[in-house]
């Protein structure tokens, strides 16, 4: 096992975001720049909860991959480029790459791996132009599919994680917010204090969590179902085309693959 250096440096960052968060709401320490036409954004809340996400996860996975969440976690609003017009298109390349490999089958391979070199179908056809069988296509294939969406799942759990996470920081910001009530009862300022920093930090906790993180990973985890049938699609025609299928079979048979997908079947 071996220590990142990364992980250490940045979980250290947010705990220490976290503590100062916790000294805020608890007195020991005090400083904000928010306006006060803006309480609502409360800056010890948002301290602890975003400060507590972020070192549980570099505490459970890899800087890189964590970098990937955040990153990914921003596309709240982004979608799926894979529609069904989209695989229309690609079983029309795939007819239209049998006709070429059945007038020049060598060559035809070999442009195709240069062609689409940084796509999933430009490895397939390299593998094909090292000729290795119908059946090692197959597997070298599925691994690769598999591959690719072990590591994109990866990056979607860490992203769940934070969602689930979120409302735990809240509840523990809740718990510093007691902490000040309880430490200080006949002070009323105190007490509005206290109450005010336990109620936003379980409101910050179920908002982040349940309107970011949860449905970010949601869409995350779609999106990645829809991008390996694309390439199990792909990977398919392929093979038919090796097969020696004619077009209108190649046709035929990937449509049925959609539509089984349609219904949940595959």
């Amino acid at each position: 096992m071996r220590t990142s250096v990364l992980n250490i440096l940045c979980f250290l960052i947010a705990s220490v975001i976290l503590v100062w968060g916790a000294l805020l709401v608890i007195g020991v320490s005090s400083f904000n720049f928010i306006p006060d036409d803006y309480r609502f954004l409360n800056l010890p809340s948002l301290a602890i909860v975003f400060g507590g996400i972020l070192a549980s996860v570099f505490i459970s996975y890899e800087f890189g991959d964590v970098f990937k969440a955040i990153r990914d976690s921003l596309k709240l609003f982004s979608y799926s480029k894979i529609t069904d017009e989209l695989l229309a298109e690609d079983i029309e390349k795939i007819i239209q790459w049998q006709k070429r490999i059945k007038a020049d089958r060598m060559g035809a391979i070999e442009e195709l791996s240069l062609e689409y070199e940084e796509e999933f179908a430009g490895y397939l056809f390299s593998v094909l132009d090292t000729n290795y069988s119908t059946q090692e296509l197959r597997e070298l294939g599925q691994a690769n599919i598999q591959e690719s969406y072990i590591r994109q799942k990866k990056i979607n759990d860490i992203i769940s994680s934070m969602g689930k996470s979120a409302p735990v920081f809240g509840m523990l910001g809740t718990l510093f917010g007691l902490i000040v009530i309880l430490s200080d009862f006949d002070q009323i300022e105190t007490l509005l204090t206290g109450l005010a920093a336990a109620l936003m930090t379980t409101l910050y906790g179920i908002i982040i969590g349940n309107f970011i993180f949860n449905p970010m990973a949601r869409k995350m985890n779609n999106i990645a179902s829809s991008k390996y049938f694309r390439k199990k699609l792909i990977l398919e025609g392929v093979l038919l085309i090796e097969e020696g299928k004619t077009a209108l079979q190649i046709y035929d048979k990937l449509q049925a693959h959609i539509q089984q997908n349609r219904s949940g079947i595959a």
